[in-house]
């Protein structure tokens, strides 16, 4: 659920849920052992926030409301919307419109993939 942190698990051990209370929006990240390494971050927000890229690729994903980028054209970001950073982006700031979550995903490479 948004209000549960993310879960890992190995996606070829087999696995089994059962739905308790109508339909989900599922967010799985998946990615190759050995070749990459991910974590997954769940930030429940209601003020200003600022995020500085450290992983190879960064993603920003808004889940319940929308989200102001703090810059001088102030773009804004809705919900399911995703923002995709390098590891020599800028530090990125954002103001949620309302009770924000956002989900920020970190993907490297393993040091033999680069």
């Amino acid at each position: 659920t948004t209000a549960s942190v993310p879960l890992s698990f190995a996606g070829d051990v087999p696995t089994s849920a059962a739905l308790i209370d109508g339909p989900i929006t599922d967010l799985n990240v998946m990615t190759r052992r050995g070749r990459m390494t991910h974590g997954v971050e769940r930030w429940p927000l209601s003020g200003e926030i600022r995020i500085m890229p450290r992983a190879d690729t960064t993603l920003v994903l808004a889940v319940n409301a929308g989200f102001r980028l703090l810059t001088d054209d102030a773009p804004s970001l809705g919900p399911l919307d995703t923002l995709i950073l390098d590891r020599h982006s800028p530090e990125l700031r954002l103001q949620p419109e309302g009770q924000g979550l956002l989900f920020v995903i970190a993907l490297d490479r393993l040091s033999a993939n680069h």
